[in-house]
């Protein structure tokens, strides 16, 4: 005899045992108690599962296919089915010895059970007939075989992972129809969902861990057999809190360790609602404002403040090629296709310059062509960008005659024309752009008659006008701040200029704020000669002071011999790696221009080699913010050092102010003295909100920090 045919003997038998304690497990498993290696043995059930799987869906390839002659070798043929028939039987009994824990409901196991049971059956059958070279029957059974392959892997998934969760991605949008936030419920619209997606697939009828459900509002009071999961007498000792907020290495944790997880703002939520005192039936509009989860979940049902834009993406390439020490072109807020672009520069703008900005028309929103000379024949120039929204032309010498081109730009809500000498013939050619929201006159030559004729023209614009002794105060704008570069050697000047020539301008040098009692009156240029970051704003009788402009200025005198970072910075903001923080090229307020490093989910940590041991004077950080697009300083800042024998001191720890409201774009200023140390390393650790505060439309998520140079001195 053979050692095939021996084989297939031995199978065969080995396969009949399988039948018989397949039958005891399906017909008695509730009954059994059973030992840990078999409790083992159950919970191999969804490894196993995909070994025949794969193997039946293999042979009934082989019988399809006259091609394959797999068939000609009869013994191994016959053996690699009796095989897979006993891996079969394998999962089978493991998934019968799984259902014997707690949790599973025998009514939804049912199903499940004996179509596994059936399929272990008819690929017998289909063996059977194989063996005797019945091809066309066995063709048919192999069919059935596929079917209930398919409809068993179906129950399964529904048992572990949810009712309907094959089709549920199809069913998802069908099912789910849109609320408003006027009409949203507090569980039924915010907390239900995420309850179905995290965890009603181990808390659901039909598998019931802890005997607890989570599949509908009296079980949800029930509880389980750990008492209830909301205790609202005491809402911060409620179970459900305790186990979500336990560390995930708990085995209490909830959801368990390699199941999907609550996301950071899913946790904030939950939380929030539990405290809140878990109302079921409550309109989210009904939580007073101030509410923790009303401030989180609103933005589920409200639009984001930023616009979506449906047009593509400018080549890199191009934004590369058009930014220039005169202009700058950036996105507006980080991965958005629309750009911002801001001239500088009088004597070196031509209207040249606006011919070029034509390979970005269709991306162009935002165009600030301040105190550049311009005629009035650019303006022809600029209607040519059809999306354009925001439009700043103050003190650009405009007479008006040709503002009339810009009718055709529908997107078009904000036009600033300030200090320009206007004509009385401007009115005809403003009074044609009826789709402004915003209209600012200021300083424009143009009499209080010409006004309200304008306003007749343009009953739905707010125009405004500036400052006129009614008892009504307007703030000034804030005043510019002009410099060659941000990072110097030994001296620096710096500028300091507002476009109403009248007002007095004051500033600060330490990062503190000019007001009445703390700052220097500007007289003339400023020469810097150590890192510094100033603030300045302008005053003037009969206007309300402007807010404040804020710039840094870098001293950069030593550079390290070797630096690395612990943790890499985000995959959208890359720049150059470290040697970002070290190349002495500023980034400006466009964060997207590779200058630039990002950071929100791990730290940034760097660990700087000096080479020896030498006197520092500071170290600082040149960082971004710009609330609109989430950007924030870090919350915390750890300054290490370490001398040449010695070990690892913390000599620096700040948490830094954070900002209260939205306010502009600003480059600033992190710097902490190291005075009488002589490191020849120093380790900084800077880390990002984790997250937003309330007044934020962002409120809970993550914020970003940008870096883009580090300065020791």
């Amino acid at each position: 005899m053979s050692f095939q045919t021996r084989l297939s003997a031995i199978l065969k038998n080995v396969l009949i045992v399988f039948h018989g304690l397949t039958l005891i497990l399906a017909f008695g498993h509730e009954h059994l108690e059973v030992p840990p290696i078999l409790e083992f043995l159950g919970r191999t059930h969804p490894l196993v599962l995909h070994f025949p799987i794969a193997l039946l869906l293999l042979l009934a390839l082989v019988l399809w296919n006259p091609n394959i002659t797999f068939l000609e070798n009869k013994p191994f043929s016959n053996n690699l089915f009796l095989s897979t028939l006993l891996l079969t039987g394998i999962t089978v009994m493991a998934g019968l010895l799984l259902a014997t824990e707690e949790g599973y409901e025998k009514e939804s196991f049912f199903f499940h059970q004996w179509t596994g049971v059936t399929l272990f059956w008819l690929g017998t059958i289909w063996y059977i007939l194989w063996s005797k070279e019945i091809y066309q029957t066995a063709r048919v059974i192999s069919v059935l075989t596929i079917i209930l392959i398919i409809i068993t892997g179906h129950l399964g998934a529904s048992l572990t992972h949810g009712d309907d969760f094959l089709f549920a991605p199809l069913l998802k949008k069908k099912n789910d129809p849109k609320v408003n936030l006027d009409e949203a419920l507090s569980y039924d619209h915010v907390i239900r969902p995420i309850l179905e997606q995290k965890c009603v697939s181990c808390h659901k009828a039909s598998k019931q861990k802890g005997d607890l459900r989570l599949d509908g509002v009296e079980y949800i009071l029930a509880g389980g057999k750990n008492g209830p999961v909301i205790d609202l007498n005491n809402t911060e000792e409620s179970n459900l809190l305790h186990r979500i907020l336990l560390p995930m290495e708990d085995e209490d944790h909830m959801p368990p360790k390699g199941k999907l997880q609550l996301t950071e703002l899913e946790i904030q939520i939950i939380t929030s609602w539990i405290k809140e005192s878990a109302h079921f039936d409550k309109k989210l509009v009904h939580y007073p404002e101030e509410s923790n989860l009303f401030q989180l979940a609103k933005n589920l049902f409200v639009p984001s403040e930023g616009p979506n834009y449906d047009f593509p993406f400018a080549k890199g390439i191009t934004i590369e090629k058009l930014n220039n020490d005169y202009r700058v072109v950036q996105t507006i807020y980080p991965e958005a296709p629309a750009l911002r672009v801001s001239f500088f520069g009088k004597s070196q703008f031509t209207s040249k310059a606006l011919d070029e900005l034509d390979k970005i028309s269709v991306q162009l929103v935002e165009l600030n062509l301040n105190n550049m000379p311009l005629n009035d024949e650019d303006i022809k120039k600029i209607s040519r960008f059809n999306n354009l929204e925001k439009l700043y032309l103050n003190s650009t010498g405009l007479s008006g005659t040709t503002l009339s081109s810009l009718k055709n730009q529908p997107k078009l809500h904000s036009l600033s024309l300030s200090g320009n000498p206007l004509k009385e013939t401007s009115i005809a050619e403003l009074g044609a752009l009826k789709q402004l929201n915003n209209l600012f006159l200021w300083n424009s030559s143009l009499s209080t008659q010409n006004i309200e004729q304008l306003k007749t023209l343009l009953p739905n614009t707010k125009i405004e006008t500036g400052f006129k002794d009614e008892g009504e105060r307007y703030q000034l704008n804030p005043p510019l701040i002009q410099a060659e570069s941000n990072i110097f050697n030994n001296e620096l000047e710096v500028r300091l200029k507002h476009p109403i020539g009248s007002v007095s301008i004051f500033y600060t040098l330490d990062n503190t704020e000019p007001d009445s009692s703390n700052h220097l009156l500007y007289q003339g240029p400023l020469k810097i000669q150590k890192s510094t970051t100033l603030r300045a704003r302008a005053f003037a009788n009969g206007w309300l002071g402007s807010e404040e402009n804020t710039n840094s200025f870098f001293k950069a005198s030593i550079k390290p011999i070797s630096y690395q970072l612990s943790y890499p910075p985000h995959k959208s903001y890359p720049g150059n790696g470290v040697e970002t923080l070290f190349d002495q090229e500023k980034g400006d307020e466009d964060f997207g221009s590779g200058k630039w490093l990002g950071f929100q989910d791990q730290p940034l940590e760097l660990l700087i080699d000096l080479g020896k041991d030498q006197l520092i004077e500071s170290v600082g950080f040149s960082l971004l913010t710009a609330e609109g697009s989430y950007i924030f300083p870090p919350f915390q800042v750890e300054i290490w050092t370490k001398e040449h024998q010695g070990d690892w001191k913390m000599i620096q720890v700040d948490n830094p102010e954070q900002p209260e409201k939205m306010g502009d774009r600003k480059l600033i200023l992190l710097e902490y003295p190291i005075a009488g140390q002589k490191p020849k390393q120093i380790k900084a650790i800077l880390k990002p909100v984790n997250r937003l505060p309330k007044w934020h439309p962002g409120a809970g998520q993550k914020a970003w920090m940008f870096i883009d140079e580090v300065l020791i001195n």
